[in-house]
């Protein structure tokens, strides 16, 4: 039986020995010789499976057949057939001829003993038995070569975790967030991934080693009725090794990846590196690299995810601005559409900056800069200047440009909450819109322009020298006296007869000249204060509407609560502002040193002898 089942492995394509032996038997021996090759069924001209141009080249022609043992019954045939000798003829294959041994009654010969029969199960008796020796010059032989087993595949990479942490029926806001994570931990814990499905509605992934038989696994299926995704299939163990299935070509990093890494370096910042930076980060984080397209793209999502997209801002604005109002008493906000209902135009004034104008100096400052935004526009800024020379915002607009709809639009809502007054002065550049505006909507109000874009346009006038001649232009502007101002504006004139020409032409002296000026203008000749305020907001006009109006607003709390702690601080004793009470501090003591004389207690006139000798007419009601 051992025999056959060789015999049947060699059919089926094993590589298999068979047992080799040279015994007497009786009148006749017999020899086993075994047809052993590497059996192939892809080569045709073997017909058992063997290589058989090779055994054919070495061994006489014998006819075989498949998977045949060959049975000699005699010894000198046997050798001359193992020599390369002739053909022998007296082959039993298989067949019950008289002395020899078939396949067909093998197993008769095995269990027959009367018969002198050589089977497997007595074959060391045989062997062993003193009948056998040399004299035949042939070595009994008894070979025996165990087939291969199948052994079990013991595992070399040890079963691992995949660092995502899911839970079956765990629910995410959307399917991008699924992807995010998946995204940023197949690199981080060196595993490749292929998307086996990806629609609306599903989510699958499986380990790129799933050939090699990883079972690793994520399913995820939105939720009815929701734009939520939630984990049906999870499998967290990898049993694939790090070298295949996360070698070779590695999935680019997406710019939801990058700014998945923007969060967790710097989380809540609006204020992250640059694209090149980040290159460098997503390199050491991840281990794949990034193209700088991305990592911008990247952190510009990175801030939207923390601002909120522009669509997003537009579409909660009314309920922003409702809010607002809401929570802060007295506040004024105006929003305006077009035709087909888009933003337009939009104001804000906090009800606090309303409130506290009423105890400043009517004095406005109004510029005008613009948004850096793919929306573009204008933002308009209205600023005053409390007793201690701080800057005091009173109202600020987004606009579409600096046209004349736009400036009309909003000094009339502007008016809404500064009524329009004698004492009212404004200070501006000399755009023609904004000028006309100004004119229409506060006909009672003082209109100067700011001397220091005037000082620019006068030192174009000239090819050297130009920051000095700026420089005495603004000297001139500043001062008080009437006689003073046309003794320097004199000078000025006859040493750069074209600045002074240009002004003469473009500009009224009564629009620039402090002493002509027919409102107050205190100290305020420029409008610096608009524009520092401008440039405070550098960063916020970069950004879409929604967000900008948080850091303006944001900024503006600031300020309110850290100047009403430094009032609340202050000794109830004084009477003035710190900026103020300095002043008087320095000035008491040559005040003091003067002669002075009361022309008009009633009026507040007083002739005043300076130092230098001269009388002063001063008159404190008109703050002359």
């Amino acid at each position: 039986m051992d025999i056959m089942r060789n015999l049947e492995m060699t059919q089926n394509g094993f590589q298999a020995m068979v047992v080799c032996m040279l015994y007497p038997l009786r009148h006749h021996h017999w020899i086993i010789v075994p047809v052993t090759e590497q059996q192939s069924r892809g080569e045709k001209e073997s017909s058992y499976g063997g290589n058989y141009s090779e055994l054919a080249s070495g061994l006489p022609e014998v006819e075989v057949n498949p998977g045949a043992v060959t049975l000699f019954t005699h010894i000198e045939e046997a050798e001359r057939y193992l020599a390369g000798g002739e053909r022998v003829d007296n082959v039993v294959n298989g067949e019950g001829d008289e002395g020899g041994i078939g396949l067909d009654n093998m197993d008769i010969v095995e269990n027959e003993g009367d018969k002198g029969g050589i089977g497997l199960d007595n074959m060391d008796s045989v062997e062993n038995e003193g009948d056998v020796d040399n004299s035949m010059g042939v070595r009994p032989i008894s070979d025996y070569i165990e087939l291969p087993r199948v052994a079990k595949e013991i595992p070399v990479v040890k079963e691992r975790e995949d660092g995502l942490g899911f839970q079956l029926l765990q629910e995410f806001p959307s399917k991008e967030a699924v992807k995010d994570i998946i995204d940023r931990a197949s690199p981080q814990n060196c595993f490749g991934i292929n998307i086996a499905n990806s629609d609306k509605s599903r989510y699958v992934v499986k380990c790129r080693g799933a050939a090699e038989g990883c079972k690793w696994v994520v399913r995820a299926t939105k939720i009815k009725n929701s734009e939520a995704f939630s984990i049906r299939t999870y499998t967290g163990m990898h049993s694939c090794s790090h070298a295949t299935s996360f070698t070779g070509t590695k999935r680019k990093p997406t710019p939801r990846c990058v700014a998945a890494i923007v969060h967790t370096n710097y989380p809540g910042l609006y204020e992250t590196p640059t694209a090149k930076t980040l290159v460098g980060l997503v390199q050491r984080t991840l281990g794949v690299d990034v193209s700088y397209a991305t990592c911008w793209r990247g952190k510009q999502q990175a801030v939207a995810d923390l601002r909120g997209s522009p669509e997003e801002g537009y579409k909660r604005l009314l309920s922003y601005l409702y809010m607002l109002e809401k929570v802060n008493p007295n506040t004024k906000t105006s929003l305006l559409l077009d035709e087909n209902k888009r933003f337009k135009y939009l104001f804000v004034a906090l009800g606090a900056s309303i409130q506290g104008f009423e105890y400043m100096r009517k004095f406005i400052t109004v510029d005008a800069t613009f948004l850096k935004t793919v929306e573009d526009g204008v933002l308009i800024i209205a600023t005053a200047q409390d007793p201690n020379r701080h800057h005091y915002p009173i109202a600020f607009s987004v606009v579409d440009g600096e046209k004349n709809a736009s400036w009309n639009w909003f000094f009339t809502t502007l008016k809404t909450v500064i009524p329009d007054s004698t004492e009212l002065v404004f200070v501006s550049d000399r755009n023609t819109s904004l000028i006309k505006a100004v004119a229409e909507v506060y006909p009672m109000s003082k209109h100067g322009y700011c001397i220091w874009h005037i000082s620019h346009n006068v030192k174009g006038h000239v090819r050297y020298g130009r920051d000095e001649v700026a420089e005495q232009f603004r000297k001139v502007a500043q001062v008080y006296s009437e006689a003073g101002f046309e003794q320097q504006y004199q000078e000025f004139r006859e040493r750069y007869p074209l600045c002074a020409m240009y002004l003469d032409k473009t500009v009224d002296v009564k629009k620039w000249a402090k002493c002509h000026f027919p409102g107050a203008r205190y100290n305020i000749d420029t409008s610096n204060c608009a524009e520092s305020l401008n440039a405070l907001f550098e960063k916020a006009r970069k950004m879409s509407l929604l967000p900008m109006l948080d850091t303006v607003i944001d900024k503006m709390a600031e300020w309110f609560n850290r100047h009403r702690k430094d009032a609340a601080a202050g000794p109830s004793s004084r009477k003035l502002v710190p900026l103020v009470e300095n002043k008087m501090h320095k000035r008491t003591p040559k005040g003091e040193k003067l002669q002075v004389t009361s022309l008009n207690t009633f009026k507040l006139e007083y002739s005043v002898i300076g130092k230098d000798g001269k009388t002063y007419l001063v008159d404190l009601q008109n703050k002359t």
